[in-house]
C-alpha cells in the first residue's frame, strides 16, 4: 500500500537520537518491532510495517514497500495484481521518491504536495540491493508546510519488469521539525524485522525464472539476489536501518572489515 503522506527533516546528531526514550512495540504477527516515543500511538503494525503518529501532527512510517512496474508514470493511475505504481526504472532515485509520494497523495484525493528535495545523500550498497539514499525535503499538506526525511531503496528490476521500493520515512510540521528530528532518527534505528521476513521483503516481486541445465534435467531456480556471498538482508539492516560506519561493515556490504 502506498503511503499518502510526506516525511520529516533531520539535522540532529546521532548522539541526540540515541538519548531519546522509546517504548518497545512488537506487531501482533511478530513480523516487526520498533520503539515508540512517549505519547505516540501506533496506528498500524504488521507485515514488516509500522506506522505511528505523534502528539503534534507527526507521522512516522517504517518499512513501507512500494511495488512498481517499469512503465511511464501517470499520477493517480490505479493498478492491480499487487502493483502499486507505474514508474520508469531508469528514473533517478530522487525522481522515484518524488513520484511515490505524489502518487500516494493523488490516490488519496489530495493536492500535489509540492515536494522539494533539499539534499540527497547516496548510500553505498552492494548491486544486489539496487540504489539507496537518504533524502531531506520540504513539502506541503492540508495543515501547512512540513519538513521531510527518508531513507529509500529502489531494488533491482526483476524478470517480470517489476521492482520493489522500500522506505523509512516521517513527517512533521515545519515549525517543530528540528525538535522532532532526534525522535525520528531514534525510531528509524529501532526498526527491527526478523531475518527470514527481511529476506522475503527484499526478494524480487516476480519469482526468478525456472532454468534447465540440460534437456530432461531437474529444474532449478535461478540464483537469487544476494547470492555469491552477499547477504542483502544483513546489508540492508546494517547500512540502511542502522547507519553502521563503513569501518564496522563487512566487505560484502561495502565496508572494510573481513566478511
Amino acid at each position: 500500500m502506498i503511503v499518502a503522506a510526506l516525511l520529516l527533516a533531520s539535522s540532529a546528531s546521532t548522539t541526540r537520537a540515541q538519548s531519546v526514550s522509546l517504548k518497545p512495540y512488537t506487531a501482533p504477527d511478530e513480523s516487526v518491532s520498533a520503539g515508540v516515543p512517549p505519547g505516540w500511538t501506533v496506528t498500524k503494525g504488521g507485515d514488516t510495517v509500522v506506522v505511528m503518529t505523534g502528539t503534534r501532527g507527526e507521522t512516522i512510517f517504517l518499512g513501507d514497500t512500494i511495488v512498481a512496474r517499469n512503465a511511464p508514470y501517470v499520477a493517480g493511475q490505479r493498478s492491480d495484481n499487487g502493483i502499486d505504481i507505474y514508474m520508469p526504472y531508469s528514473a533517478s532515485l530522487a525522481q522515484k521518491f518524488t513520484m511515490i509520494i505524489e502518487q500516494g497523495v493523488a490516490l488519496a484525493g489530495g493536492q500535489p504536495p509540492q515536494l522539494k528535495i533539499a539534499s540527497s545523500t547516496p548510500i553505498a550498497m552492494p548491486p544486489a540491493l539496487g540504489q539507496c539514499a537518504r533524502f531531506v525535503a520540504d513539502g506541503s499538506s492540508v495543515a501547512g508546510p512540513i519538513k521531510v526525511m527518508a531513507s529509500a531503496c529502489s531494488l533491482p528490476l526483476d524478470s517480470g519488469g517489476t521492482y520493489k521500493n522500500i522506505l523509512l520515512m516521517a513527517q512533521a510540521p515545519s515549525v517543530i521539525a528540528s525538535e522532532d528530528a532526534p525522535i525520528a532518527q531514534a525510531v528509524f534505528a529501532s526498526y527491527r524485522v526478523p531475518a527470514a521476513m527481511l529476506q522475503r521483503k527484499l526478494a524480487p516481486f516476480t519469482a526468478p525464472p525456472i532454468v534447465m541445465s540440460s534437456p530432461g534435467a531437474a529444474r532449478m531456480p535461478a540464483m537469487p539476489a544476494g547470492a555469491f556471498g552477499v547477504d542483502t538482508s544483513q546489508c540492508f539492516d546494517l547500512v540502511v536501518i542502522r547507519e553502521t560506519p563503513k569501518s564496522q561493515l563487512p566487505m560484502s556490504c561495502g565496508g572494510t572489515r573481513p566478511n
